[in-house]
Formats: C-alpha cells, sequence, structure tokens
C-alpha cells in the first residue's frame, strides 16, 4: 500500500471514529428507556351510526360523563436520538356515555353506560426539540380493549348501564357479553408537551398531554342485535321501545400526565446501572437540563 493510500485510509478510519464518537456523545442527554405512570381522565361518549335522535340527547353533567381514573404503565424507548418515541402500555380506562332522554310519564328517563376496559396501547410520539430540557410532540395510539365485567362498589371499577331513574330508583344492569361486546379496537390522537427534571441524582420526565380517542369496533353485542339482551337501549321518541339499530362506537377527549424514570440517570454515563442512583455527581447544570 502506498504512502497516498495508507494515509487517505487513515484518514477516512479516523473520520470514522469522529463519527462513531460525535454520535455517542452527542446522545441526546436523558434519552434512554424509561419506565412510566400514566394517570388521566377521559370525557367519554358514544357515536351512533344510525340513530340520530340519540346522537341528538343532551349530554349529563361533566362529572358524569368523565371517566376517573385512567391509569397506565409504560415504557417509553426512544428513537433517531429522542425524536420519535415508542411507549407500549397496559392500562384501565373507562369509556361509554352518559346523556338524558327526558321525561316519560313518572320516570326521569337517562342513558348511562360506564364500561371499563383493560387496554394494550402503543403510542408512537413525534418530538419537536425546543430546548434542551423541553419538547412538544404529537401522537397516534392505537388501543386494543378487553371490556370488564363489575368489580366491587366503587364507581370507578363498576362496569354498568343505568337506563332510567324511578321516582329515584335506577334500573341498573351490570356489564356483560349480552348487552356489550367484549373488545373494543382504537385509536387516540393528540399532542403533548415533555419535560426532562435533572435532581442531581436522578432524572425524571414528565409529560403532559391531550387527545381525541376514537373506537372502531361496534360495541353492541350480538345479542342485542338480535333482540335477544335486556332492553338498555332507550327510543326517546318512542318511550321505553327497544331499538338497536346500526352501530354504537366509542369517542372520548383524553387528558393525562405521565411520569418516567429513565434508566440512565447520568447524563455522562451511557452504561448506567441502578446501583448508582445514588451516587451524587457535580454538574453546572440547574434543576431542569440533559
Amino acid at each position: 500500500m502506498t504512502m497516498k493510500k495508507t494515509i487517505l485510509v487513515l484518514l477516512i478510519l479516523a473520520l470514522a471514529g469522529q463519527m462513531i464518537a460525535q454520535q455517542v456523545s452527542g446522545k441526546k442527554r436523558g434519552e434512554a428507556v424509561a419506565i412510566g405512570l400514566r394517570v388521566g381522565g377521559n370525557l367519554a361518549s358514544y357515536y351512533y351510526t344510525e340513530n340520530a335522535d340519540l346522537n341528538d340527547m343532551e349530554y349529563a353533567a361533566f362529572m358524569e360523563r368523565l371517566k376517573f381514573p385512567m391509569v397506565g404503565l409504560n415504557v417509553e424507548i426512544p428513537l433517531f436520538n429522542g425524536y420519535m418515541y415508542v411507549a407500549p402500555e397496559v392500562s384501565f380506562t373507562g369509556r361509554g356515555d352518559s346523556r338524558w332522554l327526558g321525561t316519560v310519564g313518572l320516570d326521569t328517563v337517562r342513558y348511562k353506560a360506564q364500561v371499563n376496559y383493560l387496554e394494550g396501547r402503543l403510542p408512537i410520539s413525534v418530538a419537536i426539540p425546543v430546548t434542551s430540557w423541553f419538547k412538544s410532540y404529537v401522537y397516534a395510539a392505537p388501543s386494543f380493549g378487553v371490556a370488564l365485567p363489575s368489580l366491587g362498589s366503587y364507581n370507578f371499577l363498576k362496569s354498568e348501564f343505568v337506563y332510567s331513574e324511578r321516582q329515584g330508583v335506577s334500573d341498573t344492569l351490570a356489564v356483560s357479553t349480552s348487552n356489550m361486546s367484549p373488545y373494543d379496537l382504537g385509536l387516540t390522537v393528540g399532542a403533548g408537551l415533555r419535560f426532562l427534571i435533572d435532581f442531581n441524582s436522578f432524572k425524571m420526565v414528565v409529560k403532559i398531554e391531550g387527545g381525541y380517542h376514537m373506537g372502531f369496533f361496534d360495541t353492541y353485542s350480538e345479542k342485542e342485535h338480535i333482540d335477544q339482551a335486556a332492553a338498555i337501549n332507550l327510543n326517546p321518541t318512542s318511550g321505553h321501545q327497544y331499538n338497536v339499530v346500526g352501530e354504537r362506537l366509542n369517542r372520548g377527549i383524553e387528558g393525562a400526565v405521565t411520569i418516567a424514570i429513565p434508566l440512565d440517570f447520568h447524563s455522562s454515563d451511557d452504561c448506567f446501572y441502578w446501583s448508582d442512583v445514588m451516587k451524587k455527581k457535580d454538574r453546572s447544570r440547574g434543576l431542569f437540563g440533559f
């Protein structure tokens, strides 16, 4: 090999080494895999594809529609130096509807469904860096849910239908496969803000986000469609007549806060272990920063 070729090869290797070093040292600080807890609420409703009467009903009070808490455990995985994230999640989410049909005789007729789901979600986020410690992002989160039966006496654990109030006594049905499809497929799209807080000994990611959820599976059961289930869907134009038409799809406006702990706590330590959590490091950065 001639001297010129040797020098050229050395220059290429040096350049490649420099690029690798920059990639490692320039790694977005705090962009480690993180374990998070997501907590929020869902302002739930249904969309009825062929029943304008139900779609036009007046919504009940805000707190009756709000399904809380919405809780999930996730693992956030950064991609492309933190410009994209995927965060597989298992969550407990309340959905349903709450509307007033009006008065029929002595009955104050209400259509209310509170259905809890155990959901698997896969949020995919695209981040827009603003500062070294703050990002905004947009996300899409496909989800698959399994409807849960009534559990316990607390409202947020109940999956039930309340379809009328008669002089203070509610007609209530526990959700089962007779009056609710056991599965739901949906997509939530939204936007959020991501903060990374540095406490010197460890870091914490805080995310605040809001989105709109759309269900794609009909939540009516097969028995409802063939009139073999209890009458829980009331038609306001005909009193208590059972009238299932079209599809009943989940909708909802969601808001949540996520607190996550990166598995790599120290910005200059790419091979961090949990045993290093309590080790202090002198740094010139303040509270916020990578």
